[in-house]
């Protein structure tokens, strides 16, 4: 890409040209808008939809397709985090690797969080650290391995900085024998905009005659029964997060005393703001 201002080639990491400073775009969606990519998953999209002509699934597909277009990123964090994020106009939500550089957070030691670091480099080179993972769902539940609540993001706020890519980067490394550094596969990433393409790409193979529209919650987004079967599209945001962000909050009541204080407290300042709060 050229910079449209001065003409100079735009490195894949910025966010503003290196010589003249104007703005060009968020790297990960410039990313995800790249010729090769886009030509691609367009193609594996072709496949998809041959392949459900071949199962009798085709309408399902498409109809999946609408409803994915209606999901949101959702971000799921214990009681503790989503206290701290609505309580203050003043608190950032940022991601991980911004957390540990500030002593704020500290990496658990398994091995998610120490192949983090080269997972997430190698498909978002140099800017890793500025992205925020959440995930895409039709019904409000993020990934529950990762926090009991669920805070879903207004479209508003995060469109014009996020994609969405195939599933976890660690995984995605090692089903496709990434090496650190090197350029992964193209066509497993998409703008926020054709987030519908990628998700019919990738599950076409699970629906069937039989399924349903109240089945395609659990397709795009499967809990499954530990942290590491969960299979979902994650949604990448660039930045950091601000409370006025959230939409929409989901969350059961919790057992513990202090605890349903908190989550009261939560629950009050949530609808002040306006935000949509839903106890499960």
């Amino acid at each position: 890409m050229k910079c449209r201002t001065c003409g100079a080639e735009v490195l894949l990491h910025v966010e503003r040209c290196h010589v003249c400073g104007d703005d060009v775009g968020f790297p990960n969606v410039r990313a995800a808008e790249s010729i090769d990519e886009a030509a691609a998953l367009e193609g594996r999209l072709d496949a998809a939809r041959t392949t459900a002509r071949a199962r009798g699934t085709a309408v399902i597909l498409e109809s999946f397709g609408s409803e994915v277009r209606k999901s949101h990123a959702v971000l799921a964090r214990p009681l503790g985090d989503v206290d701290a994020i609505v309580k203050s106009h003043n608190v950032l939500y940022v991601s991980f690797h911004s957390q540990v550089r500030a002593g704020a957070r500290i990496p658990e030691n398994n091995d998610w969080d120490r192949g983090r670091c080269a997972a997430e480099s190698t498909i978002h080179p140099i800017y890793y650290d500025k992205i925020n993972y959440t995930a895409l769902s039709l019904d409000g539940f993020g990934v529950l391995w990762w926090g009991e609540y669920s805070m879903s993001l207004k479209e508003l706020h995060i469109a014009n900085r996020a994609t969405v890519f195939e599933e976890n980067p660690f995984l995605f490394c090692a089903r496709h024998r990434i090496i650190a550094g090197k350029r992964g596969p193209f066509g497993y990433r998409a703008t926020w905009r054709r987030r519908s393409d990628l998700a019919m790409a990738k599950l076409a193979h699970k629906l069937k005659p039989s399924t349903e529209p109240k089945d395609y919650p659990s397709i795009l987004l499967d809990q499954a029964t530990s942290r590491g079967d969960a299979d979902f599209i994650e949604c990448h945001v660039y930045g950091p997060m601000h409370p006025q962000s959230l939409e929409r909050v989901v969350g059961p009541k919790p057992k513990a005393r202090h605890d349903r204080i908190i989550w009261k407290s939560v629950c009050d300042a949530l609808r002040k703001a306006g935000v949509i709060v839903e106890e499960v």
